[in-house]
C-alpha cells in the first residue's frame, strides 16, 4: 500500500505554506500525483430585503474567480519538479463541501491549520473537523509554521475502537517511514491497565506481522487527554501523532473527543486522523 494520490487544500486568504511543503515531501517519497484544491464563496453584502445587488456580485465573482487562478499559480509553482503529476480543481462553494466531495480522487488529503482563523472570511474558511469527518480518507493537518514532515518517530494514539481501527491501516505507508513508533493508550484508573496492556499487546504484534517494529505504553490520565497526550508527544520528540477521530453532530455542529479537539485547534506537532 502507498499513496499514489495526494491532495492538498489552499486557503484562498493564504496559501498553506505548510501544507504545501509536507505535501512535497510525501510526494517526492511516495512519488504521488497531487491534487491541488481550493473553493470559497462571495462575499457580497446582502441587503436589509434579502437581495444582492448585481453588479456588486459580480465584481465579487470575479474577485473571487482571480484569487482561484492565483491559487492555482502558486500551487503549480509551489510543486514545479515534484516525482508525480500536477492537477488543479476548484469551485465557487463552502470549502469544507468541495474537499469532502473531490476526496474520492485522494489516498491522503493535506490541509494546514491557520494559526489565526479570526483573520479569515468564513466564506473562504476550511473547517478543517467537518473534512476529517465526511471525506471518507484520511486527513493529514500540518501546523502553521511547520517547516517539514519527518517520520522517524511516530506516536499511535490508540482507544480500541472502530475509528483507531480503521485509521491504523491507512496509515501503514507512513507507519513504515519510522525508526521508533510507540503505541500509547491513556486509561482513567488503575484497574483499567491489565486490559490496555492486552489491548496495546495486540496492536504491536498486528504491527509486527506488517514488519513494523513497535512499543507500547500505557498512560493513567492526568486530566485533559488532548494536552496529555501532547505533552507525552513533545517530551518524546515524535514527528507524527496518528489518531482516530472521535465525534457526533448536534444540530449543524461537530462535536469532537478530547485528542481529536485538541488536534484540531492547538497541537503543534502533525497530525493524521480518519473518522
Amino acid at each position: 500500500m502507498t499513496y499514489k494520490t495526494v491532495m492538498v487544500h489552499l486557503d484562498l486568504d493564504q496559501y498553506s505554506e505548510s501544507a504545501l511543503r509536507v505535501t512535497r515531501e510525501l510526494a517526492d517519497r511516495f512519488k504521488s500525483r497531487v491534487i491541488g484544491v481550493t473553493a470559497g464563496l462571495p462575499n457580497a453584502p446582502i441587503h436589509a430585503d434579502g437581495m444582492i445587488a448585481t453588479s456588486v456580485l459580480e465584481v465579487d465573482y470575479e474577485q473571487l474567480n482571480q484569487a482561484i487562478g492565483r491559487g492555482e499559480v502558486h500551487f503549480r509553482s509551489a510543486l514545479m519538479g515534484v516525482a508525480g503529476a500536477l492537477e488543479w480543481r476548484a469551485d465557487i462553494a463552502y470549502p469544507a463541501d468541495f474537499l469532502a466531495q473531490e476526496a474520492r480522487a485522494a489516498d491522503l488529503l493535506v490541509v494546514g491549520r491557520a494559526e489565526d482563523y479570526a483573520r479569515f472570511g468564513v466564506r473562504h474558511l476550511l473547517e478543517i473537523g467537518d473534512v476529517v469527518m465526511r471525506a471518507g480518507r484520511p486527513v493529514l493537518v500540518v501546523p502553521p509554521r511547520c517547516t517539514s514532515l519527518a517520520l522517524n518517530r511516530i506516536l499511535v494514539a490508540w482507544k480500541d475502537s472502530t475509528e483507531a481501527r480503521r485509521t491504523l491501516p491507512a496509515a501503514l505507508p507512513l507507519l513504515r517511514q519510522a525508526t521508533e513508533l510507540t503505541v500509547v493508550e491513556i486509561v482513567s484508573g488503575e484497574i483499567e491497565r491489565a486490559a490496555a496492556n492486552d489491548r496495546l499487546a495486540d496492536v504491536v504484534r498486528w504491527l509486527q506481522r506488517h514488519a513494523i517494529p513497535a512499543s507500547a505504553r500505557v498512560e493513567l490520565s492526568a486530566g485533559d487527554v488532548g494536552s496529555q497526550l501532547e505533552a507525552i508527544a513533545s517530551e518524546a520528540r515524535i514527528d507524527l501523532i496518528v489518531a482516530g477521530a472521535y465525534g457526533h453532530t448536534r444540530v449543524s455542529e461537530w462535536i469532537f473527543g478530547g485528542v481529536t479537539r485538541h488536534v484540531l485547534q492547538h497541537s503543534a506537532i502533525c497530525a493524521f486522523l480518519m473518522h
